[in-house]
């Protein structure tokens, strides 16, 4: 399975402009943020963060779907925040780790010999786990991980990429305005708490 055509699949048509994406410093960044039109995302984060900074829009934005594009390497780096998701049981979002069985520039990862990231998920308590191996099984399994309550935690096993893509014209993805066109957009949601206290205040 190829990883930019899962990415084109979900920017173009399962992610809409109201949910909420974060992605791994790879080339989930690079492709999904140059195909999606719109909507918010907090791109090119630094290995481990990924899944951590998508639980904690979860839990400020309890009635958004929030999804973690994250990879194998990163994943791994930080297992342990799988424990925390299950115990904070977040049923909007939902966790995509294109496994393509190898870090950038520095040989194999460990699921390309014993590790299954799916096992680790489930033992650490979310019950909604799978692996799949092809575009149809992933777009399935993406539209019903977006149609039911969550935690869901989906490892998209992918070809391993010889280089990393570069788009020709890709959005703000890394760096401060990234980070501004980010929270420009977050300020702009009516469920935004910080902006209702405000409103409250000013009555």
């Amino acid at each position: 399975m190829n990883r930019a055509d899962c990415l084109k699949l979900l920017a173009t048509e399962l992610v809409d402009e109201q949910m909420l994406v974060t992605t791994s410093l790879s080339t989930n960044t690079s492709v999904f943020a140059s195909l999606r039109k719109s909507g918010p995302g907090f791109y090119g984060l630094n290995m481990g963060l990924c899944t951590g900074f998508a639980a904690g829009l979860a839990l400020a934005f309890p009635n958004r779907k929030v999804l973690s594009l994250d990879s194998d390497g990163s994943q791994m780096v930080d297992t342990s925040v799988l424990i925390s998701v299950a115990d904070a049981n977040l049923p909007n979002l939902v966790i995509i780790v294109f496994d393509n069985q190898a870090y950038a520039r520095m040989g194999q990862t460990a699921t390309s010999r014993n590790a299954n990231l799916e096992a680790i998920a489930r033992g650490a308590g979310i019950p909604s786990c799978s692996t799949v191996n092809d575009i149809e099984d992933f777009e399935e399994s993406v539209r019903k991980a977006l149609s039911e309550p969550g935690p869901h935690f989906l490892v998209a096993k992918v070809e391993t990429e010889t280089i990393r893509a570069h788009p020709a014209n890709p959005r703000k993805t890394y760096g401060r305005a990234m980070r501004e066109e980010f929270v420009d957009q977050v300020l702009r949601f009516p469920d935004y708490r910080a902006a209702d206290a405000t409103r409250k205040a000013s009555v």
